[in-house]
């Protein structure tokens, strides 16, 4: 239960202003077991839906220059995924949102994108729902899968031992490739290279 919790407050927290994605949790969980790795993926997207529900509201009570000047402030978010977002979401509607996971594209950027756009809430929300639970299951079936794989090749109880290293060590080398390559803001002018 308390595993679910964390999910969806972090599933909520990823949706407004954190920046590091509840799949951290998830793989988590997912180490101690499939079932409450499931869990934990659902529970995410309750959460992921509730704060972009915040976000979406949010964006439309905010000026759009003025949502994606504190949007940009955030880590890892340029003002070139807001842009792609905002055209994204205005070619084709909430669907847009689909595209994110695929390019690294938060999933608040895109709840952003959508209520300052005015598109329909509930439109937003159905769309959500498919631009946040497969990743959120690919997830826990990828580590299901490494896990079930270690214990073939590892002696016996290795695998418990070493699956918290392995699962923090993963998610703090994504995160420094994540921080310097797809959050930064694109070269321009005179310093590009």
């Amino acid at each position: 239960m308390a595993s679910s919790i964390i999910a969806a407050a972090w599933g909520a927290a990823e949706a407004t202003c954190f920046f590091i994605v509840p799949d951290v949790w998830i793989t988590r969980a997912t180490i101690h077991s499939p079932k409450r790795g499931v869990a934990a993926a659902f529970a995410a997207l309750g959460g992921a839906l509730a704060g972009g529900v915040a976000t979406f509201f949010w964006s439309q009570n905010t000026t759009p220059r003025e949502s994606k000047r504190l949007l940009r402030k955030l880590p890892a978010i340029s003002g070139d995924m807001i842009d792609k977002a905002d055209a994204e979401v205005a070619r084709v509607g909430n669907r847009g949102m689909l595209w994110g996971p695929l390019r690294g594209v938060p999933y608040k950027i895109y709840a952003r994108a959508a209520g300052t756009q005015r598109q329909s809430f509930l439109g937003f929300l159905a769309w959500s729902v498919p631009a946040r639970i497969p990743r959120f299951l690919l997830v826990v079936a990828l580590s299901m899968g490494l896990i079930a794989g270690a214990r073939k090749i590892l002696p016996d109880g290795q695998t418990e031992k070493l699956a918290p290293r392995i699962h923090l060590g993963f998610w703090i080398a994504f995160y420094s490739w994540y921080l310097s390559v797809v959050g930064r803001e694109p070269r321009t002018g005179s310093n590009a290279h």
